[in-house]
């Protein structure tokens, strides 16, 4: 960070020295350029890594913001999209111990449904007691209803201990709010496809599956 902040002081002061008022200006607005690059493009160029599914690139953009910014509550944001990416891309250690280091009683609530709902998404992963996994997506479902990933992970859930009509009912109720990412919509289709071959319901099954196959080409 106090790299960041002086490299952002000293090319005004080097440009200004060396060109005047123009290059001030240049200077200038080469650090409009930085700030923009850090609080703009790189949040969402790490987020679209991470919807399709390049999740080390996805982990490296977060690292890099975590370690720039100014603010707390940012660099917590980072930790947690990290966190998310090594769950998807089945480091499951590593999302562990990134885990281990948060207090959960001294997260909002928005970070704290985040948090559960890893944490749920890494039990899912492993294969432990669904049951668990099934009491945290409960609890960050009801901190943020309205986040499609939150009720995706909850309908995981629901799948894994049998209650297959209810995580149908949460699956199908995803897109209440509008479309999802082609990424999320895969894996609704996926688990929507799991569901319906449960409850012996082929043809739904493959129109899921097919779904799913579409939407991850």
């Amino acid at each position: 960070m106090l790299a960041w902040i002086a490299i952002l002081v000293a090319i005004p002061i080097a440009l200004g020295s060396l060109a005047g008022k123009i290059g001030l200006l240049v200077a200038v607005a080469l650090d409009l350029v930085a700030v923009l690059w850090l609080w703009l493009w790189l949040p969402r160029s790490a987020h679209a890594m991470f919807e399709s599914g390049r999740f080390s690139k996805a982990v490296r953009r977060y690292r890099i913001i975590g370690a720039l910014t100014r603010s707390a509550t940012r660099e917590r944001a980072a930790l947690h999209s990290r966190i998310g990416c090594h769950v998807a891309g089945g480091q499951l250690d590593l999302a562990d111990r990134l885990l281990a280091t948060i207090d959960g009683a001294q997260l909002d609530t928005q970070e704290r449904a985040v948090w559960l709902n890893n944490r749920a998404c890494a039990l899912l992963a492993r294969g432990s007691d669904p049951h668990d996994a099934l009491a945290l997506s409960d609890e960050a479902s009801a901190l943020r209803p309205d986040v499609p990933a939150l009720q995706h992970t909850r309908g995981m859930a629901l799948l894994a201990v049998g209650r297959t009509d209810d995580a149908i009912a949460i699956l199908d109720g995803m897109r209440a709010a509008g479309e999802l990412s082609p990424r999320l919509e895969a894996e609704r289709c996926r688990e929507l496809a799991a569901a319906w071959t449960a409850k012996n319901e082929p043809a739904y099954a493959d129109d899921y599956r097919m779904r799913a196959a579409a939407l991850g080409r």
